[in-house]
């Protein structure tokens, strides 16, 4: 009987200790971020490389240079219930021109509010500096007609769920891997993380994960929406669209669509497309997405890599939100009499 004890009690002991695999802790983590209730949020996009087409260098250049060294700042919160998000995006153009824009953007359950910039030598009227109040089911055919509700829960869900199809479709050891800390550049100084897990798509695997694309992922993804209205009506997407791109896999079968990818990947060259994400317990609390691509048209070359990293903090905690919700916020018609006085509409 003590042999019968000390023996669970070691077994109990390895299990507890088991480690999760690099692809399982990322799968477990993604799927713990779906369900977070809140956390605030501070990230950045950077553009690290910009190559032009020889023959569109002179007519591009001004604009390619303002690209190439431009970066964008991202910081907001997140609460689920009730529903609200706040991001403050800003812009900064370098340059004899240097220029940084603020655009805070607020979320509710129903409606989107956009405070319009203060722009030099940019005329916005009266409007400038004020929040917009957008109501995207509401808009007229004058504001670019009507758009699907924004729905937040909705698009995080369903991103959810693609990359959960895409992570189990991918064999472990060719694409995920564990890093140290010291792998991982550009971390947070004061991030604490239990351990740091990479997926990358790379010129040695990027055969296998075309194929497994059209083999499993797209049809996969057919069927995914095929099951769902909510995420065919946010994305504009008909069933019977669906249903015929299923019939039309079904007959030509996963060859063709290796075909069509494979022509795909004579204008296409994926130097890199990479996820690291650092992870405390089950949660993300870093992310960092890295991509460099060639697309060739006519025998020219586009060449763009860029760097996106995002830090989640307070997740299930209280967060502060910057902005109050605007009472005073303009409605689209409002903001059209600002920039056109005088005109009716």
């Amino acid at each position: 009987m003590l042999l019968v004890v000390l023996m669970a009690a070691m077994l109990a002991v390895s299990a507890c200790g088991k480690k999760t695999s690099p692809k399982e802790a990322m799968q477990n983590a993604w799927a713990a971020s779906m369900k977070m209730k809140s956390f605030a949020f501070d990230g950045s996009f950077v553009i690290d490389e910009l190559a032009l087409p020889s023959g569109a260098q002179a007519a591009d250049l001004p604009f390619a240079e303002l690209i190439r060294n431009a970066s964008l700042a991202v910081s907001g919160a997140y609460v689920q219930n009730p529903l609200r998000m706040e991001m403050d995006l800003k812009l900064a153009l370098p340059g004899d021109l240097a220029l940084t824009v603020d655009v805070p953007v607020i979320f509710t359950e129903d409606k989107v509010y956009v405070r319009i910039p203060d722009i030099p030598m940019l005329p916005l009227g009266d409007a400038a500096g004020k929040f917009v109040e957008l109501d995207p089911a509401g808009l007229t055919e004058e504001d670019g007609g009507t758009l699907p509700a924004v729905d937040v829960e909705l698009q995080r869900k369903l991103s959810g769920e693609v990359l959960g199809i895409l992570f189990r479709s991918l064999d472990e050891k060719i694409y995920f891997q564990e890093l140290k800390k010291d792998d991982v550049s550009g971390l947070p100084g004061d991030l604490k993380a239990d351990r740091y897990v990479k997926f990358s798509v790379t010129p040695e695997n990027f055969d296998a994960f075309m194929q497994t694309l059209a083999d499993q992922v797209l049809p996969a993804l057919v069927d995914l929406l095929l099951e769902n209205e909510e995420y065919r009506s946010m994305l504009r997407i008909t069933e019977d669209e669906l249903k015929r791109a299923k019939e039309e896999i079904a007959s030509n079968g996963p060859e063709s669509l290796r075909n069509s990818l494979e022509e795909l990947k004579k204008n296409l060259k994926v130097n890199e497309i990479s996820l690291t994400g650092a992870l405390k317990g089950d949660h993300l609390v870093y992310q960092k997405l890295k991509g460099n691509v060639e697309a060739t048209e006519n025998g020219e070359t586009t060449k763009i890599g860029f760097t996106f990293d995002i830090r989640y903090d307070k997740i299930n905690e209280d967060v502060t939100f910057k902005h109050d919700i605007p009472a005073d916020a303009l409605t689209m018609e409002e903001f059209r009499r600002s920039l056109f006085p005088g005109l009716a509409f």
